[in-house]
C-alpha cells in the first residue's frame, strides 16, 4: 500500500513539476527536502537533503554538514562542501513548494555519478 501511495504521489509531483518550473524560488526554507527519482517511484539512495539554515545542509544518510549558497537570480544551489560538493543543482517550485532538482545531464557532464535519472527533492510540509 505504501508503494502504491508513493507511486501516485511521485507521479503527481512530477506532473506538477513539469508545469511549475517557471515559478521562481525566492528563498530556500530550512527543512527536509524528500528525494525521489524522476524515472521510478522510489527514493534516492543518497537520502533526503536537509537544509539546516541559510548556509548549511546535510543529507539524511550522513552526519557530514556542508556549506551551500542559494542564488535566487540564477535559481541555483551551489554546494561548496560536504556530501554534495560538485553536484549541479537547480531550484523550481513543485505544487507551490520550493524544490531542488539534480539534473542527470549536467551532473554527467561534470563527472558526477548519478543514478541514471534526475533526482527531485521537494520540501516536506510540516504536520502542524
Amino acid at each position: 500500500m505504501k508503494t502504491f501511495l508513493l507511486s501516485i504521489i511521485t507521479t503527481l509531483l512530477f506532473y506538477t513539476a513539469g508545469h511549475a518550473q517557471n515559478g521562481k524560488v525566492n528563498s530556500l526554507p530550512p527543512g527536509r527536502y524528500e528525494t525521489v527519482l524522476k524515472q521510478a517511484p522510489k527514493k534516492w539512495t543518497q537520502g533526503d537533503i536537509i537544509i539546516l539554515d541559510d548556509q548549511r545542509y546535510k543529507v539524511s544518510t550522513s552526519n557530514d554538514i556542508g556549506e551551500y549558497r542559494f542564488s535566487a537570480t540564477a535559481q541555483r544551489i551551489f554546494f561548496l562542501s560536504g556530501p554534495l560538493k560538485t553536484v549541479y543543482a537547480k531550484t523550481l517550485t513543485t505544487g507551490n513548494q520550493p524544490s531542488i532538482i539534480l539534473p542527470l545531464s549536467e551532473n554527467s557532464r561534470q563527472g558526477v555519478d548519478m543514478v541514471g535519472t534526475d533526482v527531485l527533492a521537494v520540501l516536506k510540509k510540516s504536520s502542524d
